[in-house]
């Protein structure tokens, strides 16, 4: 409008003097201006990049997969950062910064380093190029960036010359320390090789100050990272254009943060800020780092931003685009990258992005919680795992703990054994590192008592630093199964009941610092425990609830602590907040060691995740030598807190400081969520919810055993990490201990992830004697205190379906309470399923597995407010068709059909209860039962087992884990599809008619085909929320390819395909082979000696080399598999290592070679006879299970190593982070080989199982006569017996239960008013109303033992009735008299426990139960065990 307001005044104001030429030139002159403001215009228009092309770019950037760190410092005496990355001839380089100090503080400053890589994975420094100088400006710092670099994606990535110079601009400073201010831009360049180190040319001054007349407000601050553009189209006047980020603070609003700004040069040394900086802030925290490449015709600019108000974590890696340089959209949708592993749990910051050959690099600093710093990188597909790691974090703090977990020896021998208390390590102790347990596969043999019992004697020397006389040193065991006696250096520091919970000792006055020590246990595990909650499922004749095995031997960790001479207890700080989320109280238990009184300060200091002071307490104490005293301290109110919740598990840090003298002695982090808890059993308000933080919370929790096959309750790190990973994919914002307290890591995870957390400690079996009563108060204590602080504990779980008197349990319920202020109005102590004396009886609710009504289930779940049990049996591989049958076989259809009812029923009643917990995420081992139907197929029939597992015992899902995923996973976050199942392929075989497909998917939609490709769909069907699947009805299926595609915001983002038998091949089924390449092709020049098909019969791959069936060794007279069943006489020896997978293998035609595979721990091996030399191992993987239906991250999930001939050439093997889910992967190891035999074996998995899909064996020696290929000894892999159920009579029940004689009540003595009763089939003596009632058995022992005697009683009165219990000798000595109490019983026969109370021995005894008035009392018989 302008434009034609001032032609029509130039036409009008002068057309007296002016001609028609002229009055033309006018008009043309203002039409240009004209159009070029149009032009403009339009492309003020462009500016704003639309956001389909946003998700475009998106989508060619993103990096999901990380491959790890590819730069990392090798001490800790230094950092490096800051990655720049460019192409010359066939390799590649980078530059990165190096800070040489530790901390922020103590090293000098940046300089600029050069690496060079022939992958882009594998890098190796040459040495630097800006060093520091003395007498300078930049002295201090010379951290280097790149300049003109090709940034075309996808282009040659070569650095420019300009002047026949290469450039590069960096951070310049004269102050020492890390990025110390104020730091300026200068300008380096060189014309040597750049491939080669060699110091760059800089100038004297630098290029941009902050000092400078010109600065803006946005720098005035300090300079840091600059990029250089060259810009041949000179779109902003200049040529070069430099993006560069700054500190500054903003005048209207006084923001202080980091800002991206540009300046503009022709020359690359004078340079001029643009007028319109800084072009791009989010006003808050640090917005830095730009990285500029152009993909098409947009801009994009790779950054990181950090302290972000709309993030969960610190630092990260996103982007935003442009048309012009300067008006840049921002992208809102996932970021690039993202803290999420040990190497970048802080930051994850600082691009460099390539793509080459059709993979993104995108290289980034990592920071971890340690303030370690190196290079990492992450990709667009999988590549595999870097083996580049931190070096060991040095001890930070005031205390030093010393992992003892390596290099233990170990020797078992039966109960009761003193075979090895003398510690002398020979050849038959064995080398192991912990957590290790003795009891690793005995319990799966199908008897119904097979788990190990006995000793286990473990030794351990280490080397101890001298520490000054004020120190003392401290061991902490996390668990020992079951109790444990330790020696320091042959000192016994006594023996103490240990299992689930942890216990510290003061070892100073043992230990000789500056010399070698030696550290022994005796761990002792015995059947028939009796004095403490934690006993073995299988050695109980009780009726009812016994469940599971206890560890045998140190399986948890073990550190070593050095600490002042007075310092805070183990687990001796408290936080807890009030009612109101605005104070936290305080107590911190400290305890003086030393021999003279001392005065210290203690300061409590409270820091947001920004390091931010929410307040600091102080008070002084004084100590008596050997005193303890607790300090109590309450905050002030705290300003803006930001709660803890499942959303947003904020975490707080409290620092517990000791200051001893003025100086700082010792000091705890405890990390802590502020958050309110409140339940309607305590409200009363009418509301049926559970609420944190006032707002209601539907709980959809699941239970877990701390199981897994070949290793029991012997949980490594990894272990954890994966378990809780799998637990998450799975969509549970909840979590139940069940029933034991489990490894102190996994409240670490709930905590951090927002899982609610509901612990347990139960006793399956009680005891009525003083000896359980206070072991069991005891450690009681020691799980509140272990526990207490967690924000994801949101109740107490005191016992589980087991007969805890109502007295007692309240006794217990009052300790908790006094332990845990919270326990008396915010959380709630519970029972579960039979209890008393709580502040609630949580049901359990198995309807539709023991009987019950599950259409009912909504009304049920809104009256009992919270489920603590649900769930359904099943076996791998069972299928059948139709709808839910609840007397059907248990097939994974039915636990399907029964587990998605229940979810949907609870779910619209959500607004009127709490919750459910699922039973159980993984299947775990059940002795005492006979239920040995975790698979299909014999061969996978361990057990026994508690098979309700989403997961089997080796961690393989099953179909209803994926609809747990489909239901509560959201698409956005991680989309999946699975077609049910993969372990249906001969659904087919039999069944020609029409059915019903089944997919379960989280997606909006999805479309199933009928072949590989968009081709023959079936139907496209809609979402219809949770507790829905996909559907498609009575349908026939003519070809053997089902594909099923799910649909997120209208685009295909999972896919799922199964391959069928019995039907015709699919018309695009070839398309199926994906990425094709010879893997299997022998190498050339090799004589191949061995190929084997691990798991699968004889085989005759797509080259025509032919795989030897997988044989065992103990039935051919040459090479052989072993495994753990080869250990027990009478075992099938493939029982429980071998399963299969009919999925295409992307990469191989050769799908039955890779899908057939042996599982297992360190029992797995393969042996092969060869002559001694050098030979070559080629190992074939692919990964079965985790990932199958979409799966955005699974690294993590199975960890192991590959050793031959005991010594460990592949370490950490992680097949998904190596090749991602279903595709064929091959590893080489040369070995070299003596004493005639080449051994296989996986010494050391850490997460999941070992699997092998093949192995071959070559070498150069022609001589060798290659084995020929064995059959599969007469039966085939393939047609492995199958059986639906297994009838329990022909299972054996196993020798190493403690046989049980029963007394009856009729033979017994009876003194005082009773009469005889038929009660429920069983005859029972009642007591009537009368005085010195008593009744007294005759009993016999057989061998010298602690006995368990257990009466089967009724009370049927309204209170509990105490009586005395005595146990006199065969000489009327009283070898025990004691007061045991008979809870109420009135409607059927119950069982009360206690025992002879010490070691008896064989003979002949009187059990007497005597009170003035036992009316009302019934007994029915007395067990003796």
């Amino acid at each position: 409008m302008l434009v034609w307001l001032e032609l029509k005044r130039q036409l009008t104001g002068y057309s007296i003097n002016i001609n028609y030429r002229d009055k033309m030139m006018i008009i043309k002159r203002h039409l240009t201006a004209f159009l070029t403001l149009l032009i403009s215009l339009g492309g003020f228009a462009q500016q704003q990049v639309p956001q389909n092309k946003m998700e475009e770019i998106y989508e060619k950037i993103k990096t999901p997969y990380k491959y790890g760190l590819v730069i990392a410092p090798t001490t800790n005496k230094y950092k490096v950062d800051c990655p720049s990355v460019f192409r010359e001839g066939n390799k590649w380089y980078m530059t990165y910064l190096m800070y040489n100090g530790q901390n922020g503080k103590d090293g000098r400053g940046y300089q600029t380093m050069l690496a060079e890589s022939d992958d882009l994975l594998k890098w190796k420094t040459l040495g630097n190029v800006l060093s520091f100088r003395d007498g300078t400006w930049d002295t201090n710092q010379r951290g280097g960036f790149l300049s003109l670099l090709d940034n075309t994606w996808g282009g040659s990535y070569k650095l420019n010359k300009f002047k026949n110079k290469y450039w590069m601009t960096y951070i310049g400073g004269a102050s020492a320390g890390y990025e110390s201010g104020p730091l300026k831009i200068g300008v380096a360049f060189t014309k040597k090789n750049i491939t080669k180190a060699h110091e760059w040319e800089s100038l004297d001054k630098p290029i941009l100050s902050p000092e400078d007349k010109d600065a803006q407000w946005f720098e005035n601050i300090t300079q840091y990272k600059s990029c250089v553009y060259w810009d041949k189209d000179k779109k902003l006047g200049k040529q070069f254009v430099m993006y560069y980020n700054a500190g500054g603070r903003n005048p209207k609003t006084n923001i202080k943060a980091e800002r991206i700004g540009i300046a503009l040069s022709d020359d690359m040394i004078h340079w001029k800020r643009y007028e319109g900086n800084p072009i791009f802030t989010h006003e808050e925290g640090l917005t830095a780092d730009a990285h500029i490449q152009k993909i098409g015709d947009v801009y994009v600019m790779f950054y990181f931003s950090a302290f972000r108000s709309s993030r969960k974590y610190k630092a990260f890696n996103t982007f935003a685009c442009s048309y012009d340089l300067v008006h840049w959209t921002d992208w809102t949708g996932d970021d690039l990258v993202i803290p999420s592993k040990d190497y970048d749990n802080l930051f994850a910051h600082k691009s460099c992005v390539i793509e080459y050959k059709g993979v993104v690099y995108h290289y980034y600093c990592g920071v971890n919680n340690n303030d370690q710093r190196g290079i990492a990188v992450a990709v667009s597909k999988p590549m595999g795992r870097s083996d580049v790691h931190f070096p060991v974090p040095e001890p930070t703090g005031k205390r030093i703990t010393t992992s003892l977990n390596k290099d233990w020896f170990t020797i078992a021998a039966g109960e009761n054994s003193n075979t090895y208390d003398a510690f002398n390590v020979t050849s038959d102790w064995k080398k192991v590192n912990l957590p290790h347990n003795w009891d690793d596969y005995a319990g799966y043999r199908q008897l119904v008592h097979g788990n190990r019992h006995g000793n286990a004697w473990y030794k351990k020397e280490f080397d101890l630093p001298a520490y000054d006389a004020d120190k003392r040193m401290f061991i902490r065991f996390d668990g020992v199964g079951s109790y444990a006696t330790v020696y320091v250096n042959g000192k016994n520091m006594g023996r103490r009941p240990s299992g689930r919970t942890t216990f510290t000792l003061d070892v100073t006055d043992a230990l000789k610092p500056g010399a070698k020590n030696t550290i022994a246990v005796k761990a002792e595990h015995p059947s028939m425990i009796s004095d403490m909650p934690w006993v073995c499922g299988g050695c109980s004749s009780e009726y009812g609830f016994s469940e599971g095995s206890q560890p045998m031997g140190i399986y948890r960790p073990v550190t070593l602590e050095v600490t002042d001479k007075v310092r805070i207890e183990p687990f001796g700080v408290h936080i807890w907040n009030d009612e109101k989320a605005k104070t936290v109280n305080i107590e911190t238990e400290i305890k003086n060691y030393g021999n003279t009184v001392e005065t210290v300060e203690l300061v409590s200091k409270l820091t947001d995740e920004n390091w931010t002071q929410a307040f600091r307490l102080s008070e002084n104490v004084t100590l008596q030598p050997g005193e303890t005293k607790v300090i109590k301290q309450v905050s002030p109110e705290i300003k803006d807190v930001h709660l803890w919740s499942v959303e947003d598990p904020y975490l707080y840090s409290l620092a517990s400081v000791v200051k001893r003298g003025g100086k700082s002695t010792d000091e705890m982090t405890t990390s802590y969520g502020i958050r309110t808890v409140s339940w309607p059993v305590l409200r009363k308000d009418g509301d049926k919810t559970f609420r944190l933080n006032g707002k209601s919370v539907f709980i959809n929790g699941v239970c877990e055993y701390e199981h897994q096959f070949g290793q029991s309750h012997a949980f490594s790190n990894e272990q954890i990490a994966s378990r809780v990973k799998q637990i998450k994919a799975a969509g549970f914002n909840a979590f139940r201990d069940a029933h034991q307290p489990h490894n102190l890591s996994y409240q670490n995870y709930w905590d951090e992830n927002g899982i609610i957390f509901w612990p347990q400690f139960s006793a399956h079996i009680w005891y009525d004697s003083p000896e359980f009563r206070n072991n069991f108060k005891a450690l009681l204590r020691q799980w509140i205190k272990e526990r207490r602080n967690s924000p994801s504990v949101v109740m107490w779980g005191l016992q589980n379906e087991s007969s805890l008197p109502k007295e007692f349990a309240e006794e217990c319920a009052n300790i908790i309470r006094e332990m845990d202020p919270t326990a008396r109005n915010q959380r709630i102590v519970t029972t579960c399923n039979g209890g008393e004396g709580t502040d609630w009886d949580v049901v359990q609710n198995w309807s539709g597995t023991y009987g019950g009504f599950p259409d009912n289930y909504n009304k049920e779940i809104s009256n009992q407010l919270l489920n603590g049990e649900y769930g359904a049996w099943r076996s791998i591989d069972l299928h059948t068709e139709g709808d839910f049958d609840q007397n059907g076989v248990w097939s994974e259809n039915r636990m399907c059909q029964l587990l998605e009812k229940k979810i949907r029923l609870a779910e619209s009643v959500k607004d009127s209860c709490c919750g459910q917990f699922q039973w159980v995420f993984s299947s775990h081992d059940n002795p005492g039962r006979k239920q040995p139907d975790e698979g299909y197929r014999a061969i996978d029939k361990v057990g026994p087992f508690n098979y309700k597992g989403l997961v089997t015992p080796w961690e393989e899902p099953v179909d209803a884990y994926y609809m747990y995923r489909a239901n509560y996973v959201p698409a956005k976050k991680d989309p999946m599809v699975y077609i049910v199942s993969h372990t249906w392929a001969d659904r087919f075989v039999k069944n020609k008619g029409r059915i019903n497909i089944d997919v379960f998917s989280n997606c909006d939609s999805v479309k199933l085909y009928n072949d590989a490709t968009d081709t023959l769909l079936m139907g496209k069907k809609v979402n219809h929320g949770v507790g829905t699947h996909f559907m498609w009805e009575h349908r026939a299926v003519r070809y053997n390819v089902l594909r099923a595609v799910g649909y997120y915001g209208g685009k295909p983002v999972s896919q799922d395909v199964i391959v069928l038998d019995g039907l015709e091949k699919a018309p695009h089924f070839d398309k199926l082979y994906t990425n094709v390449a010879p893997i299997l092709k022998g190498a050339s020049d090799y004589n191949y000696i061995y190929r084997v098909n691990c798991g699968g019969d004889k085989y005759t791959d797509e080259y025509g080399q032919v795989w030897s069936a997988d044989v065992a060794k103990g039935t051919s007279k040459g090479w052989g598999s072993t495994s753990w069943a080869d250990d027990y006489k009478g075992l099938n020896p493939y029982l429980g290592s071998q399963r299969f997978t009919s999925d295409p293998i992307d990469g191989t035609k050769d799908w039955s070679l890779f899908g057939h595979f042996r599982y297992g721990r360190h029992k797995l091996a393969y042996h092969f006879p060869l002559p001694d030399g050098e030979y070559r191992v080629e190992l074939y993987f692919t990964e079965p299970w985790h990932g199958t239906g979409g799966s955005k991250d699974c690294e993590g999930l199975r960890i192991f190593d590959v050793a031959v001939n005991d010594s460990t050439y592949i370490n950490d093997m992680d097949i998904w982070a190596e090749s991602g889910h279903d595709v064929a992967y091959k590893k080489v190891v040369n070995a070299t080989i003596k004493g005639g035999e080449l051994k296989i074996s996986f010494p050391e998995v850490k997460a999941g199982q070992a699997v092998i899909s093949a192995i071959a064996i070559a070498s150069r020696n022609k001589d060798i006569r290659p084995v020929e290929a064995a059959p599969s000894n007469g039966w085939s892999w393939d047609k492995v017996e199958c059986v639906v159920a297994t009838p329990p009579a022909s299972l054996p029940e196993g020798q190493d239960s403690r046989a049980t004689v029963t007394y009856q009540a009729e033979d017994a003595l009876i003194k005082g008013k009773s009469e005889k009763k038929l009660h429920k089939n069983q005859t029972g003596v009642c007591f009537l109303k009368g005085n010195s009632n008593s009744i007294e058995w005759n009993i016999n022992t057989g061998i010298a033992n602690v006995y368990a005697l257990r009466f089967s009683y009724m009370n049927i009165t309204s209170a509990p009735i105490k009586v005395r219990v005595q146990l006199i000798a065969a000489d009327g000595r009283i070898l025990k008299n004691d007061e045991i109490t008979f809870p109420v019983a009135a409607e059927k026969w119950k069982t009360l426990s206690t025992t002879t109370g010490s070691y008896i021995n064989a003979g002949h005894y009187k059990v007497r139960i005597s009170a003035d008035n036992m009316n009302g009392l019934w007994f029915n018989a007395l067990d003796v065990q």
